[in-house]
């Protein structure tokens, strides 16, 4: 039964109950799932409310092969997505119905697996890979002891703190940062978590040979099979529709909420929300203020802040909502901020550069990571197809900037600041592909994206500061995404949103299995091996 609330019936709750679900993100769309598949509550008695246009929160997808796509950024998979597995067990391939969303990305990735053999280059266009990825004893031994402090002791506490000056000019902490994007100010207790979580992950971090990817982009992998699956159930799904407030019963002991004020095309609405209804909210995003550049402008400053606003009012009334203001607000830029670009591109010199530098097939390469960069520039050569109707002979690339806030080397500005021409001249440079420069910039369109939050989750932490997925005395509302506090799991994954979704419908209801537990490597000999080799052997 719900926290604090006089048990229902089962057939007078699936009579009555309406599910209201906040934000259309994959969090969002997971809990519908859930609550159709764990809770047997009817895909009719169900509506999304997304304030964009489009579904998928950050997993989003724009442009064209003629304009320059547009992928603001993407995420790396593990085998031990348990959560995001299981729901995509369920969903039937758009390519082939017959196998499921999950059983497609296995076959891809056991196809084209990655088989990085640069992931790291200097200035001079050498890879940098070396004996134990540069790590010494006491490194080592940081490690561990990071790994077996208790979280309850991380609080507010910086990742700097616990190595030394060194161990951040690693190959190791640069392939890390790269890959999962920490930076040294960040918060230690995420860190523990990761090391904790992907220990098995070490040996691989220079090639990524057992770090999955999808198909196709992310938005059509995963995003567009789960909204089809839901709209055949009858889901309703408002987009354009920001929900502005929610408003409780008077309650000093109980969480109910009784309304849901939205705003659609102009036009306000309130819906009544019944104590036998059930709403999710989403408390941010990590695309929050997004912003898109293209060849000739930068991408433009966004400062909305609508993806927290309600988060930010539940907070201001009650504590048991955490606080909003450690991962969002113009002081958490300088330190979550990155800016991504997407490279389209009909010339085969860019490609065939690449291939040749790093030695690898176009897609299967993953990161190329160009250390000597002021801005710590990665990008990969995505897969072909990475877009359904991408044209034969178009390719496209994906990157990033770890330190955008630094000036360029070449462009002599912050990354934020400059457009999709600049960014991709920065990168050919860096490359030393300066002989082919005209030629690629003439056949090639890059589209910058601002991405002011998308680091936040990394920020330094206090345990109260994200709240639970169903917060104490909640009888009715729950929380899902990146800002809600689950034990143990990572967040920055797709395996975070759909965890907290399957928890918060798992505590209001009681109904359906328990989410299953969280991955924890330093349990598994297995992964303790591995990661020792990287010590003793590598």
């Amino acid at each position: 039964s719900r926290r604090g609330s006089k048990p229902a019936s089962p057939a007078d709750r699936s009579r009555a109950m309406k599910a209201h679900i906040v934000g259309g993100g994959f969090g969002g769309l997971a809990a519908a799932f859930y609550l159709i598949r764990n809770a047997g509550v009817s895909g009719e008695d169900i509506t999304i409310y997304e304030a964009d246009e489009q579904l998928g929160g950050a997993f989003s997808l724009g442009g064209t092969a003629e304009s320059g796509y547009v992928l603001p950024c993407g995420a790396v998979f593990d085998k031990e997505f348990r959560c995001t597995f299981d729901l995509l067990a369920a969903i039937p391939s758009r390519a082939d119905p017959a196998i499921s969303v999950r059983d497609e990305f296995f076959a891809f990735n056991a196809r084209y697996p990655f088989r990085d053999r640069a992931h790291i280059i200097d200035r001079d266009g050498h890879i940098v890979h070396g004996p134990h990825f540069g790590l010494g004893l006491r490194d080592g031994f940081d490690l561990i002891k990071l790994s077996l402090t208790p979280e309850a002791m991380l609080d507010g506490r910086r990742i700097e703190e616990f190595f030394s000056p060194k161990f951040f000019s690693t190959e190791f902490w640069l392939l890390w940062s790269t890959i999962m994007g920490s930076l040294p100010q960040h918060g230690a207790a995420e860190f523990r978590r990761y090391i904790n979580r992907t220990i098995a992950l070490f040996p691989d971090l220079s090639d990524m040979t057992h770090i999955l990817r999808t198909q196709l982009n992310q938005y059509q992998a995963f995003i567009e099979p789960l909204a089809d699956w839901l709209r055949q159930r009858g889901v309703k799904m408002l987009t354009g529709a920001l929900v502005r407030d929610i408003g409780f019963v008077a309650s000093r002991e109980h969480i109910t909420v009784d309304r849901l004020d939205y705003q659609r095309a102009g036009a306000a609405s309130s819906v009544a929300v019944g104590a036998e209804d059930i709403v999710l909210v989403t408390t941010g995003s990590q695309a929050a203020d997004l912003s898109v550049g293209s060849m000739t402008e930068a991408p433009g400053p966004q400062t909305s802040g609508r993806s927290w606003e309600l988060w930010k009012r539940l907070a201001h009334a009650r504590t048991e909502f955490g606080s909003p203001d450690t991962f969002f607000g113009a002081a958490r830029i300088p330190d979550s901020r990155w800016v991504s670009f997407t490279v389209t591109t009909r010339g085969p010199e860019l490609i065939d550069l690449l291939s040749a530098l790093t030695s690898s097939e176009p897609g299967s390469g993953g990161l190329v990571t160009l250390k000597d960069s002021s801005w710590v520039l990665s990008l990969s050569i995505l897969h072909r197809p990475e877009v359904i109707g991408q044209p034969s002979g178009t390719n496209v690339l994906w990157g990033y900037g770890l330190y955008p806030e630094r000036n360029g080397d070449f462009a002599r500005k912050r990354m934020a600041e400059c457009t999709g021409a600049e960014i991709l001249q920065e990168v050919l440079r860096h490359l030393r592909f300066d002989r082919q420069l005209d030629a690629i910039m003439a056949s090639s369109i890059c589209i910058p994206c601002d991405l002011p939050y998308v680091n936040n989750i990394w920020l330094p932490r206090r345990r109260i500061d994200r709240p639970r997925p169903v917060p104490t005395g909640s009888t009715n509302l729950g929380l899902l995404g990146q800002y809600v506090e689950v034990s143990r799991e990572v967040a920055f994954t797709i395996e975070y949103s759909a965890r907290t979704a399957w928890e918060a419908i798992h505590l209001l209801l009681g109904r359906g299995p328990a989410p299953p537990p969280v991955y924890q490597g330093q349990y598994d000999p297995k992964a303790l091996f591995s990661a020792l080799k990287v010590f003793l052997f590598q």
